[in-house]
């Protein structure tokens, strides 16, 4: 079987190491020279001395990638090494407190206990609750195909009612320590899911625990090494990459049954690829309106009428320094919570208007853990700060402006002082980028929002129901936007066409990691390309 994938973000990336693994001659375009889409990296300075990541700067559940390595009979730790984070995060809060996440039980529960003697406890009884809720979540609502309304099956879902899924983000938390510090740092991942705590499922509370429990890791060389690594990999296995090669259009011809099927893809330069699948790892909602033909979209969720009134996430502001020094005194990851993170107004929760005075933002501190991307004695910020997307109405030159001179003042508030005084190089996105450079629709940076009506079968599927032989991976898709989940997104597409090419399924898949396990997965004996030997399912891997 012939399969090209259109794009070497990393849904893509590893959609070309499953389906190389398996044997399929694999072809990977990709607009750009650089793989990784968004997490290609950004090279900037007079003489390009820095150098910083420009999309996921964590890595959550390094197992399924080490699974994803393994199923094609490869090592990760071969082509990428990672690093742990500790502490995870220091949250700033709007009183001036401040919380380290770490994995560490123990000083977990003390720096919960700061807020109150019952709260260590509190954390203990939550933690608990959320690993007999992620071995069940994550298996039935993530490393699942979504691919009919089965998946609300009651019979499938008996097993979660417990955990009351039904429940808010915000209300499972407060549940357990009734003070909104500690439930705001567990639950602000959801601004990420295009939602607020309040608006947010609680299922999505796998989203914490995952990292309380296996911890955030960082790879050595920005997560650009990641992208590299994935598309050695790939190579490795025998996947082609044409880089610098856009595509203007999804070949479709119909077939012997009358049905729309894809035929393969034509480049911006007229040339034809021929295939019998593709798999399309591009910004989803831009991608289905500029590659996919409309008349191939009329009536499904990809339809123009859809994705138009869909709800998308907000957008943000980056700011990308390079300074002459090194703040090696803080932890890698920041972030700031100011009282507006607490608001609940319809404009705060749909993202509408631009917070100019008070805003809370995320810092990336990451030269005490890899220097890499600075030259000797200095070092790199990457800086985020929510913002609407392009669907709102926004003067993004002022707002720019700014921004731009007020987030080095705001940065103290995380610990980050004098940082003006330091700056030698800089970089800033704003909605417009990610829109106009990206190829992000709306600038919405997180895809569509993670509604109940845009969750599972009700979000654009991996399989697509309107072009046989079509595939979707990415934040656009099931089960969603997120490093995590867009990988979990290439495994999908991969079991569809392992199906489909008659292998059976996809190896090592559904492939939940086990908490506390630290033994490395062995990667699947290979006998020849696209042969695997039959090897017994790994319980779990906790990571490398």
């Amino acid at each position: 079987m012939r399969v090209i994938v259109v794009g070497a973000g990393p849904g893509g990336l590893a959609a070309a190491i499953n389906l190389a693994g398996l044997g399929l001659d694999v072809t990977v375009v990709e607009k750009d020279a650089l793989p990784g889409g968004r997490m290609k990296g950004l090279t900037f300075g007079d003489n390009g001395e820095f150098t910083v990541d420009t999309g996921p700067t964590i890595m959550q559940l390094p197992g399924i990638y080490e699974a994803l390595f393994a199923r094609a009979g490869k090592r990760l730790s071969d082509y990428v090494t990672l690093l742990p984070v500790d502490p995870n995060t220091r949250l700033h809060f709007w009183d001036k407190s401040s919380l380290d996440t770490t994995r560490d039980v123990v000083r977990m529960a003390e720096q919960c206990a700061k807020f109150g003697p019952e709260k260590g406890e509190a954390f203990t009884r939550w933690l608990d609750e959320s690993e007999k809720k992620y071995r069940i979540a994550y298996e039935k609502f993530i490393a699942h195909n979504a691919g009919s309304v089965d998946y609300y099956n009651p019979f499938r879902l008996l097993p979660t009612l417990p955990f009351r899924p039904w429940e808010t983000l915000y209300g499972q938390l407060d549940r357990f320590f009734h003070d909104d510090r500690i439930t705001y740092a567990l639950s602000y991942p959801s601004k990420y899911l295009g939602l607020h705590p309040t608006t947010c499922s609680s299922v999505f509370s796998v989203i914490p625990y995952i990292e309380l429990a296996f911890g955030v890791w960082h790879v050595k060389g920005g997560f650009r090494a990641l992208a590299q690594g994935m598309m050695k990999c790939a190579e490795d296995l025998g996947a082609r990459f044409r880089m610098n090669s856009p595509v203007a259009q999804l070949w479709v011809e119909d077939d012997a049954q009358g049905e729309p099927r894809t035929r393969g893809v034509i480049l911006t330069n007229g040339e034809r690829i021929e295939a019998d699948s593709v798999v399309i790892n591009a910004d989803l909602p831009y991608a289905a309106k500029n590659l996919v033909p409309a008349r191939y979209r009329r009536f499904g969720r990809q339809s123009d009428t859809v994705l138009d009134h869909a709800k998308y996430s907000c957008s943000t502001y980056m700011l990308y320094l390079g300074l002459d020094r090194v703040y090696d005194e803080l932890p890698h990851h920041l972030i700031y919570l100011s009282e507006s993170a607490r608001r609940t107004d319809k404009d705060a929760l749909e993202d509408r208007k631009i917070d100019l005075d008070d805003p809370p933002f995320y810092a990336c501190n990451p030269t005490p853990t890899d220097g890499a991307g600075a030259p000797a004695g200095g070092s790199t910020l990457y800086v985020l700060v929510p913002v609407p997307n392009t669907h709102n109405q926004v003067d993004w030159e002022s707002a720019k402006k700014t921004l731009r001179e007020r987030v080095p003042k705001w940065l103290e508030k995380v610990g980050l002082r004098d940082v003006e005084k330091h700056i030698v190089a800089e970089r800033a996105y704003t909605a417009e980028t990610w829109r106009d450079e990206y190829n992000v629709f709306r600038g919405a940076v997180f895809n569509l929002s993670h509604t109940w009506l845009q969750l599972g079968p009700a979000r654009p599927r991996v399989e697509s129901p309107d072009v046989r032989g079509l595939y979707w991976v990415g934040g656009g898709t099931h089960p969603g936007s997120g490093l995590l989940t867009i990988i979990e997104s290439a495994n999908i597409a991969a079991d569809y066409l392992a199906r489909a090419a008659g292998k059976g399924a996809l190896p090592l898949w559904p492939y939940v990691p086990e908490v506390g396990r630290t033994t490395p997965l062995a990667p699947i004996e290979r006998s020849g390309r696209g042969q695997q030997v039959a090897a017994e399912r790994s319980a779990g891997v906790h990571a490398p």
